[in-house]
């Protein structure tokens, strides 16, 4: 059968109605997609078949993981006849026995309905899929591989809560804490390595291990805790002693930005300095004036815990030989210290960790999971199941919202990537594309030349706003504006409080822009008669201020001066001119154009607005008709071959203002108005075929 091609809009696009037409998609050419590449996020779909065709877990579905998904489909199906409804029953016949994985789907489609899942033994629903899936995940062993306390008993399951307290935990299918393989052979090894560091030390010499008995552990410890910041002072000695210019570094203290009234603050800043003033000699002082004070405490528990016990003479100051020999008497046991093994397991009693050595309750929770590994399978064939009914049920309808757009030029249907309907200024605007970024959206939606609404619609259930792009299509701009609010319908139905926070401003109509240099000369022609009026007005104001002002200077009973009285007679001489000038205009207007043929004024009004309203539509015209909706979904994310122009259904569609009621009362009468319209060409047209 050969591939069929239908006229969308003004593009050719593959027509895609049955399975034989997703065979074609597999060979049709990419550059004859509509799309090529487009975000998960922007389809209104089942989640979970997002996610199967995203195989690579990159967040958009291109085209070659939508054509492997219809080459799986068809490849385990025997009978490809595609369901209208998505949550079509498949009939188990329907699904192919000859091969491996058309086996494998059987058998997990009987598991199911040997549960008792569905009624119907010969065919399975997602629904049914589903409800298994979600029984199994709330039993102990789900087939996740990770074994949960519940699903063992006695000293196993003692043993997992002491793995899930010792090396944490791995969330179950459940969403319980469990273990997995790794952290059980990682616990074991933890408890190995802690039982045989401690006997290793039992075992050692006495003398060698902890030559000061029982007191060993607490010497080391004094030693340990200023070990490193003698080491540092005994190291700053021979930098000064090879270059003594570096004193002046050791010196330097930079405290004019530490708060003095900080101890914190103090005590960061005394970590930086020495352990003490450094010398050339190289010899400490142990005297706890001479030392910096936030190592004092630990000073005076070297000098006094641990020199005495290990040098013939505790010195007043200790030189680096002797801080070898301290370092030389401690360091097996310091080996030992360090040789630990298991830490993470030493909170637990030693009769547990000894329990737990043999590893027989280990190889208990090993069969767990082993056995939950046997579920696994189960699962991973019920997950290929629910796989295949969500590829029954919609990648027919996916198609046609990727390599076609049909569903778009479908005034009677929604596309899958469209968000519902807004109603501001009186019409209803019923397409919308969901943004994530709305200013890389404008840079690209900026090019589509199409009047573009950015709305912010609220959420619902505590779910956050969302903002969508919505073009104006068909009527003027009207009342909309930054800040206008209105009302968003989703797709559900459900209704949003809208908001416009940007505006893309283009033509939307031929009509709007014939209309447009009119309305302009209008709103200057209001411009300059307010203008002319507000100065005449400050101008007649200042002469009456200037007219009243001079009697009020002139007291009782006294005349008029002479210069206020020809002030006053000079005003009223103005205005009388002024209202004779304006009535010798009017006349002469009215005079010439009587004496002006009537259909000469008709012609040369005529041809004014001629002269105005072609080029302009012309223009118009010429823009609306490069719009491109793909502009807009480009900005989206989207990967767009074709160029959407849309089409006088799409623009009515897409941009509607309804009509009231026929049977309503009180309602303008477009009849009339029409009809007026008619007689108004008619007699022009009269009036230019009698020149």
């Amino acid at each position: 059968m050969t591939m069929r091609f239908q006229r969308y809009g003004k593009t050719y696009q593959l027509q895609i109605e049955n399975a034989r037409d997703l065979e074609h998609v597999l060979a049709l050419d990419e550059a004859l997609w509509v799309a090529t590449s487009a975000p998960v996020s922007a389809f209104r779909c089942d989640p979970k078949l997002a996610e199967l065709i995203n195989t690579d877990g990159g967040g958009r579905i291109n085209t070659h993981e939508l054509r492997s998904a219809i080459r799986w489909m068809l490849g385990v199906l025997s009978d490809h006849t595609l369901p209208k409804r998505p949550d079509t029953p498949l009939a188990l016949e329907a699904i192919r026995g000859d091969t491996p994985e058309g086996k494998r789907l059987r058998a997990s489609a009987a598991e199911v309905i040997a549960c008792g899942e569905t009624a119907d033994s010969t065919s399975i629903s997602i629904a049914a899929v589903r409800s298994y899936l979600g029984h199994l995940r709330e039993q102990p062993l789900n087939g996740d591989g990770i074994a949960v306390p519940v699903a063992a008993t006695g000293e196993a399951r003692r043993l997992i809560e002491d793995v899930l307290d010792c090396t944490g935990s791995t969330e179950d299918a459940s969403g319980d804490p469990g273990i997995d393989e790794p952290q059980l052979d990682a616990f074991m090894a933890a408890v190995k390595g802690l039982l045989e560091w401690r006997e290793a030390g039992s075992g050692i010499n006495a003398d060698s291990l902890v030559p000061f008995g029982a007191e060993t552990p607490a010497i080391y410890h004094h030693y340990a805790d200023i070990a490193g910041p003698v080491n540092a002072f005994f190291h700053a000695c021979r930098v000064l002693n090879f270059d003594a210019k570096t004193g002046s570094h050791f010196e330097s203290a930079a405290i004019s930005a530490v708060d003095a009234t900080s101890d914190a603050d103090l005590d960061a800043w005394l970590r930086t300095r020495p352990l003490a003033r450094v010398n050339a000699e190289g010899r400490l002082p142990l005297d706890s004036a001479e030392v910096n004070p936030f190592y004092v405490t630990a000073v005076e528990a070297l000098r006094t815990e641990v020199l005495p016990r290990i040098l013939d003479v505790c010195p007043d100051r200790l030189d680096e030989s002797d801080w070898a020999a301290v370092g030389e008497a401690l360091k097996p046991y310091g080996d030992y210290v360090h040789s630990k093994q298991g830490a993470n397991v030493e909170k637990l009693p030693p009769e547990r960790l000894e329990a737990y050595r043999d590893g027989t309750l280990a190889d208990e929770v090993r069969r767990l999971i082993e056995e939950d590994r046997r579920i696994s399978e189960v699962r991973a064939g019920v997950l290929a199941l629910e796989r295949l009914l969500l590829y029954r049920g919609n990648l027919l309808r996916l198609a046609n919202n990727f390599v076609s757009f049909s569903e778009l030029y479908d005034v009677s249907d929604r596309a899958l990537f469209e968000m519902g309907s807004a109603v501001i200024d009186g019409r209803w605007f019923n397409l919308a594309f969901k943004v994530d970024d709305l200013a890389a959206h404008q840079k690209i939606a900026k090019d589509s030349n199409i009047f573009t609404l950015y709305l912010e619609i609220d959420g619902l259930a505590s779910k956050p706003p969302f903002t969508v792009a919505v073009p104006a299509m068909a009527g003027s701009k009207g009342n909309l504006q930054v800040g206008k609010r209105g009302v968003f319908f989703d797709t559900d139905g459900r209704e949003h409080n809208a908001r416009v926070i940007q505006i893309i401003a283009n033509p939307i109509s031929v009509r709007e822009a014939l209309g447009a240099p009119f309305v302009r000369l209008w709103a200057f022609m209001l411009g300059k008669i307010e203008s002319m009026s507000t100065a005449s007005e400050k101008a007649l104001q200042q002469q009456t201020d200037s007219m009243l002002a001079a009697p009020s200077a002139t007291p009782a009973g006294q005349p008029v001066p002479p210069a206020t009285q020809a002030g006053s007679a000079n005003m009223l001489m103005g205005l009388s001119v002024a209202a004779a000038a304006i009535g010798s205009a009017f006349a002469f207007i009215t005079k010439t154009l009587a004496s002006l043929d009537k259909v000469d004024i008709l012609m040369g009004v005529l041809g004014a607005a001629l002269v105005v309203m072609l080029p302009v539509s012309l223009i118009a015209i010429l823009k609306l008709r490069r719009q491109d909706l793909s502009a807009l979904l480009e900005g989206c994310g989207w990967a767009i071959n074709a160029r959407m122009r849309p089409t006088r259904e799409q623009r009515r569609q897409f941009t509607r203002s309804p009509r009231f009621p026929a049977d309503a009362e009180g309602t303008p009468n477009r009849r009339l108005l029409y009809a007026l319209l008619v007689v108004a060409g008619g007699l022009l047209l009269i009036l230019v075929l009698r020149r």
